[in-house]
């Protein structure tokens, strides 16, 4: 499962590289901006409903379900 700095990390790459595409003094450019800091912040927070959506794993469990499979000693990462 990725962590909150490399889920930022891998996003605000992409974000700098869309904004590279507009003028620094753009709307557009302002905007990728502020929805990098936005996801500093929340990321940094660790708000819980955002995490489950940025951080549950390509199976589609959600983070309350992993934590359930975890408790019961089931590593929902195996490759079985």
């Amino acid at each position: 499962m990725k962590s909150g700095i490399q889920i930022f990390e891998e996003d605000s790459q992409i974000l700098e590289r869309i904004a590279r595409q507009y003028a620094a003094d753009s709307k557009e450019y302002a905007a990728l901006a502020h929805a990098g800091l936005a996801l500093l912040y929340v990321l940094k927070k660790g708000d819980e409903k955002f995490m489950q959506h940025m951080v549950a794993p390509e199976s589609g469990l959600t983070a309350e379900q992993r934590a359930h499979l975890i408790g019961m000693k089931i590593d929902p990462d195996s490759e079985l």
